[in-house]
């Protein structure tokens, strides 16, 4: 309020109409700091999520390069059947690009973990190839084996389009991902006792 009273007259000339603006501003200030709380209490997650949003963009973009539009001339064609030791793959082409995708992914999520998921947590000390190796053999489990084995098993087992399956897969493999990033590879320093 200014001392001369144009503070209050300009508000009295804005009228009713003002009076919802400035409860919707209110109830989306709210809102905002309501976010911005659950956001601040949970970020690590969050964050977690979006680096593996964007591994799954990683994933499925080289998957559709090299997959459906075949970019890579030397690659071999679509349904062109391998024998790989015990078994024969019907598919050689989606088995090899989803195993480019999937390392490219995992080099790309690494990547994002590195410099902005946990990079505000006081973690446990390690030479970043230390930390880059054990992310690479966790990576085993959840990213080669689960994710590849879900898309290439719905794909060729099941005929369900690869763009189906690729959600499914990365599903799947959040959990493993979440609990192994956080408890071993960017595990949280102890307390001094």
């Amino acid at each position: 309020m200014n001392v001369d009273g144009t503070r209050i007259a300009e508000d009295a000339a804005l009228g009713p109409a003002s009076l919802g603006d400035v409860r919707s501003n209110a109830l989306a200030a709210g809102l905002f700091e309501s976010v911005r709380r659950k956001y601040a209490a949970h970020r690590t997650i969050v964050r977690f999520a979006i680096v593996g949003g964007v591994g799954y963009v990683i994933y499925s973009g080289l998957l559709f390069l090299l997959y459906d539009l075949h970019v890579l001339a030397f690659l071999p064609e679509q349904k062109q059947s391998v024998d790989l030791l015990l078994f024969s793959y019907n598919d050689s082409l989606l088995l090899i690009t989803t195993l480019i995708g999937t390392e490219a992914s995992i080099i790309g999520v690494f990547i994002g973990h590195s410099i902005w998921t946990f990079s505000g947590l006081a973690v446990t000390n390690k030479p970043r190839w230390r930390r880059f190796a054990e992310y690479q053999l966790k990576a085993l489990v959840p990213t080669l084996g689960i994710l590849t084995v879900v898309v290439n098993g719905l794909a060729v087992g099941f005929g369900i389009h690869h763009a189906v399956a690729v959600p499914i897969g990365f599903a799947a493999s959040f959990m493993w991902n979440w609990l192994w990033d956080t408890r071993l590879i960017w595990r949280r320093k102890q307390a001094a006792q």
